[in-house]
């Protein structure tokens, strides 16, 4: 498998997350509560596997394999995906804030849950969008065999080091129970 392949199959799992994250706050909207456990769960996901490993993996290794392969970080595709992982960052941030302030049942907390929330989803959408069909194939296009044999190493380093063995198949069960309960 590509060193792309795998980065699209981890964006499967996110879009899954972003769908259940989507329905918490219609919940939300509706002035229902939602349990802090499945939130608080999948903050954890958006932290650890999206973006310390996830992301790890693109901006510790892909993208500096394409600044070399002749892609510049400024003013390029790259300069755009790095500018877009701080904004999750910050977006992500806002939710854990909000998610503290419901957990509180603080006045405005859901809709602020639900602000940060909506923003995350469409800007990883978009995101994961622009990686699928532009980046990603560039990447497969300019990166020589031994980049790419490198960045399959570097993953594997990654995804040891970030989330520990087992804990990518743990949030895919995680992913799986919580798109159950929170079914339409």
């Amino acid at each position: 498998m590509r060193p792309t392949e795998e980065l699209m199959a981890e964006h499967e799992a996110v879009l899954a997350s972003l769908v259940i994250l989507e329905r918490i706050g219609h919940r939300l909207e509706k002035g229902q509560t939602a349990e802090t456990g499945p939130i608080q769960d999948l903050l954890e996901f958006f932290q650890v596997f999206v973006d310390r490993c996830h992301h790890g993996k693109e901006e510790e290794l892909l993208f500096p394999e394409l600044e070399k392969a002749g892609l510049p970080k400024q003013g390029g595709p790259v300069g755009v995906m790095l500018a877009e992982h701080e904004t999750g960052r910050r977006l992500v941030r806002q939710m854990k804030a909000a998610a503290e302030a419901l957990d509180n049942k603080e006045e405005g907390a859901a809709r602020s849950f639900v602000q940060a929330a909506r923003a995350y989803i469409d800007l990883l959408r978009q995101h994961i969008q622009k990686e699928n069909q532009i980046l990603f194939p560039l990447a497969d296009q300019r990166l020589t065999a031994e980049q790419q044999a490198f960045l399959t190493q570097g993953f594997q380093r990654i995804e040891q080091e970030r989330i520990g063995e087992g804990r990518h198949q743990a949030f895919h069960r995680m992913l799986e129970d919580l798109d159950r309960q929170y079914q339409g």
